[in-house]
């Protein structure tokens, strides 16, 4: 309980030091919120949610959850302040803030070390160090390292602590300024009481002398609160009397207390607390009595169940056993005891209580992530619409052009039939030794159309031979000599042209008619030997030739 009563108050002092410095988000409201959290820390903890809510929230994530964490250490839920220590350091932006790092650091520091992770709470001392470090701050960088003697201490690395405690002594002793030789005071202040823990009397009382010395010079330096070295010098000077009453130093321990009580700070009540366990140790069972006596009424004004209340309850159980009061010392012991438990409970209920809070924020955190989640998809949908709107309206574009270019290609197609079957009869090489073949090949084409022997399916090479009265070798010869092409081709190449004639003179014809009418037994056949020679199919071209010529067309 003393071990993090300590932690918690070098904590509230990390945030009092660097709180000043810090001006992340709007600076009026971290302050305003930060100075209610230690009163009020569950209405701070709703005004956050309420500016979390909002569409533009007054202060960024990291500022919001930096701000839980403060109020969940306050209302001890240390769960929840592990959960948003974490949420702040996986911010992306908090490296460009170090001070509300370094206290998001120390808070995750605190709850790491009270469930007991230590090497856990060192490791993130060590990093919040490192930051003070970084940024010269060495009050701060003292007062981590003083955290992380205590951890070690708790840990049962008590050379380690003593170690952490010598380094900031042996650094900081030579400083001149005020605030980092307030925090080697604590130093000493912790190590004596450890010193005190571990029966080491004698370095206790030699390490109180020389806190002394130093509460002097940050004196002579200046710049400290009013009252500080009056509470320092007399935290020193209740110590100092304790390890020299326990070393038989009667009067040396009786010159402390003198000096304890001429402090200004022994004055109050509260301060005389810390002279207890000298008079304790010295049998002085009136006067521990006496000093605890104005206790009882400040704790009636507040909730009894905690732990200084309990010590109180102890000292004056023992004051009491040693004047020979035995039953009412009991009575005191048990009522010690039975703070003890409401304690147990009390942190049970707590703990419980806490982790119904760590349940309903999983359930609040789901339930943004199912949102999130659903927003996106609807989102990704979204775009995925306008995705394939666009895609299919670029399809149609293409698909459209390519129709119209398709048109065009017809149209350009039908044209050229037209002046191809024009252009006939070919022109031929008719020079002298040609002259012959020339006269053969017209007299054969010109029987061959003007008796339209390719009109039958059956017509080939051997027909043509026997029709004009030529070998077949001489026919293939001419035909491949005046159109590069073979007899069957040849037929064909006259067939579709024939059917170009049908097309035109005959509109009301099926293809199928059109097709039996120029020699083809199969349609299929028929489309395949008009589009290799023209292009196009019979279809097309009789669509082309049914339009009405445009006025580009008639220019052309």
């Amino acid at each position: 309980m003393k071990n993090r009563r300590i932690i918690i108050l070098l904590l509230s002092l990390v945030f009092i030091l660097n709180g000043k410095a810090s001006t992340s988000g709007t600076p009026d409201l971290v302050h305003t919120l930060r100075a209610q959290v230690i009163d009020s820390p569950d209405s701070v903890i709703s005004e956050l949610d309420k500016i979390e809510g909002k569409k533009s929230p007054a202060l960024p994530p990291y500022q919001i959850n930096l701000l839980r964490g403060i109020a969940y250490n306050e209302k001890r839920m240390f769960s929840l302040v592990e959960r948003y220590a974490l949420k702040v350091l996986a911010d992306d932006s908090i490296s460009a803030h170090p001070k509300e790092q370094l206290n998001a650091l120390t808070l995750l520091s605190v709850a790491q070390s009270h469930f007991g992770n230590y090497q856990e709470s060192i490791d993130s001392s060590i990093k919040g160090m490192e930051l003070a470090r970084k940024d010269g701050n060495k009050a701060t960088e003292y007062n981590i390292l003083t955290t992380m003697a205590k951890t070690s201490f708790a840990m049962g690395e008590r050379n380690r602590g003593y170690r952490y405690l010598d380094r900031i002594i042996s650094e900081g002793s030579n400083s001149t300024e005020a605030r980092v030789l307030a925090n080697v005071s604590a130093a000493y202040g912790v190590k004596i009481v450890e010193l005190y823990a571990d029966d080491r009397y004698a370095e206790g009382l030699s390490e109180g002398i020389k806190r002394l010395a130093l509460i002097d010079k940050i004196d002579r330096v200046g710049g400290s609160p009013a009252g500080f070295t009056d509470q320092q010098r007399a935290y020193a000077y209740a110590r100092i009397s304790s390890c020299a009453e326990r070393l038989g130093k009667y009067d040396e321990a009786r010159e402390a207390y003198n000096a304890f009580m001429a402090t200004d700070y022994a004055q109050n009540p509260v301060g005389r607390v810390y002279i207890i366990d000298y008079l304790l140790d010295s049998g002085q069972w009136k006067k521990v009595l006496e000093f605890t006596a104005p206790l009882y009424s400040m704790f009636e004004e507040t909730d009894t169940i905690n732990g200084d209340y309990h010590s109180l309850l102890i000292s004056d159980g023992r004051a009491h056993a040693g004047l020979g009061n035995y039953r009412e010392g009991y009575g005191l012991i048990q009522r010690a005891a039975a703070i003890q438990d409401s304690l147990y409970m009390r942190e049970k209920t707590t703990r419980a209580q806490e982790l119904a809070s760590v349940f309903a924020l999983n359930e609040k955190e789901l339930a943004l992530v199912n949102e999130k989640a659903r927003s996106q998809r609807k989102h990704i949908l979204f775009i995925a619409s306008i995705g394939i709107a666009v895609l299919v309206f670029i399809i149609l574009v293409l698909v459209w052009r390519a129709y119209l270019n398709s048109v065009k290609q017809q149209r350009i197609a039908a044209k050229r039939i037209d002046e191809l079957i024009a252009q006939r009869p070919l022109e031929v090489d008719s020079t002298p030794e040609n002259q012959e073949d020339y006269i053969l090949f017209g007299e054969m084409q010109s029987k061959i159309i003007s008796e339209a022997l390719f009109k039958s399916p059956d017509f080939n090479r051997n027909n043509i031979a026997e029709a004009t009265g030529l070998s077949r070798a001489k026919v293939s010869q001419l035909i491949g000599k005046f159109t590069n092409l073979s007899p069957s081709e040849y037929i064909n190449k006259l067939r579709v042209e024939y059917s170009v004639k049908m097309i035109k003179e005959h509109p009301e014809w099926t293809i199928d008619a059109i097709a039996e009418s120029c020699g083809y037994v199969r349609r299929a056949t028929y489309y395949t030997h008009f589009n290799k020679f023209f292009g196009i199919s019979p279809a097309q071209y009789r669509k082309e030739k049914g339009k009405p010529e445009s006025k580009e067309e008639e220019t052309e």
